[in-house]
Formats: C-alpha cells, sequence, structure tokens
C-alpha cells in the first residue's frame, strides 16, 4: 500500500486518458483508470482503496461522466 493519492481518471478516448494517466504518474500519483462511465463506477466500487479524486468525461458511451458521477457520489463524498 502506498501513501499517494489515488486517481480515478475515466475518458472513451484512448489517446486522451493515455495522456493524462502518464502526466498524472510522471507527477507523483497513483492511477486507476476506465474507458467509460460504467466502468468508472464499477472501478470505483471495486478498488481496494478509495480514489482520492475522479476525473470524468462528459461525454462517454455507456454512460455518461455526469451519471456516473451521481452513482459513485451513491456511496461516496469523494
Amino acid at each position: 500500500m502506498t501513501d499517494k493519492p489515488l486517481i480515478l481518471v475515466a475518458d472513451d478516448e484512448t489517446r486522451i486518458r493515455r495522456l493524462v494517466v502518464e502526466s498524472l504518474e510522471n507527477a507523483g500519483f497513483d492511477v486507476c483508470q476506465a474507458q467509460d462511465g460504467r466502468q468508472a463506477v464499477d472501478v470505483f466500487r471495486l478498488s481496494p482503496v478509495e480514489p482520492d479524486l475522479v476525473i470524468l468525461d462528459l461525454m462517454m458511451p455507456e454512460m455518461d461522466g455526469i451519471s456516473a458521477m451521481v452513482k459513485i457520489r451513491e456511496k461516496s463524498n469523494v
């Protein structure tokens, strides 16, 4: 287990998601990622450590960023 903050990044555009993840990791953060809103909710719920921050694209397939955040906020105040 690490003391670094954990950030969940969700974006359906792979290039953008990879760029954000790489930038955050280079800045010293631990990062988990999802390719759509539904997967972001699943990753958040299944993560053994609750992410400290969630970065969501608004327009994603399966579930948009707003809907994903509503679902996440049912379980957390992140």
